[in-house]
């Protein structure tokens, strides 16, 4: 597909045309369907380079130096090459080729950028930014601000940031057009160094896995932490409770080879499905969920769970209904 603007000075949108189905998709539409995966990259764009990136660029050696410089010529390079097209001295085709190759060298090198950063030295507490990142989420969720702060996020990039952002993770998207006219994702495919940044996170145990809970016949979404050992969940609990009212919740342990899970708990209220597993707790009308750990170590964040794994559930008592 490509893109392409149609209006006058004052007011002008973008359109996708389809070679091969001769027909157009205004750009909004798209968004729209795409918004959710959008917020959840702006947040993971967002995180990273306040929490993490801020420590891990403290090693600032040559070689570090030099992926920038490679960065910056590969950029300068991919400004030229829109110019090229805009004037008309580049057709469509060795554009579009031209295009993908620079954006497949520029994440291959942000992702070797960060394996040239120091991520072992002790200053640098994993779970110590991860607490500091969900203080944050926590006080403007309660305010109903998150959301906003995201949106805000995505809405005052220009549209060659939004561009760059969406280049940075996403390979290529397979949207369907329905008989109403409206669109539904059929099929993202993730650059392999987005996955192999995640992996690396997942190692230090501060990437989120998404779920759901049902409280009160309602669904609501809730983070998971994998690999985490005791001793992180103690280091990430005691930083929460700097600026937080937190619990930490033992769920005991269970058996995800199973059908059944071997735990039982009286006055359920809430349930957790993980893995297509059903994992029943009670809250007080005031307590939130920020997480649900799991206790156990894989390989990768793409590993299955085999065998026991303890649960443990962090909560937030929220300052509207406190005690």
């Amino acid at each position: 597909m490509t893109c392409k603007g149609a209006g006058g000075k004052k007011s002008k949108y973008m359109y996708y045309f389809c070679d091969n189905c001769n027909l157009y998709y205004n750009e909004e539409e798209i968004e729209n369907c795409l918004i959710d995966y959008i917020l959840d990259l702006v947040e993971y764009d967002y995180h990273v380079r306040k929490y993490f990136y801020p420590i891990l660029a403290e090693k600032k050696d040559n070689e570090s130096k030099k992926l920038v410089e490679e960065i910056n010529k590969l950029q300068q390079q991919k400004a030229r090459l829109k110019n090229a097209y805009m004037n008309g001295i580049l057709e469509m085709e060795d554009f579009s080729e031209d295009y993908k190759l620079i954006e497949e060298k520029l994440a291959v090198l942000e992702n070797k950028r960060i394996d040239a950063l120091d991520i072992d030295k002790e200053i640098y507490n994993p779970q110590h930014l991860m607490a500091e990142r969900d203080i944050e989420r926590e006080k403007l969720t309660e305010y109903e601000m998150y959301k906003d702060v995201l949106l805000k996020l995505w809405t005052m990039k220009t549209k060659d940031e939004k561009q760059a952002l969406i280049s940075k993770f996403i390979d290529t998207a397979t949207l369907k057009k329905k008989k109403e006219g409206s669109f539904e994702i059929e099929k993202i495919n993730f650059r392999s160094s987005f996955i192999e940044q995640i992996d690396k996170l997942y190692e230090k145990g501060v990437v989120d896995i998404p779920s759901m809970i049902e409280k009160d016949g309602k669904l609501e979404d809730i983070k998971v932490s994998v690999n985490m050992n005791k001793e992180q969940i103690e280091d990430y609990l005691s930083a929460l409770k700097e600026e937080l009212n937190v619990n930490y919740m033992d769920l005991g342990e269970y058996y995800f080879h199973d059908d059944k899970i071997d735990e039982s708990y009286d006055n359920k209220t809430q349930v957790a499905k993980i893995r297509d597993k059903h994992i029943e707790f009670k809250l007080k009308k005031n307590q939130k969920v920020i997480r649900m750990v799991a206790i156990k170590q894989y390989k990768n964040y793409l590993a299955k769970p085999e065998g026991k794994i303890h649960l443990g559930l962090v909560t937030h008592t929220t300052s509207k209904e406190k005690l």
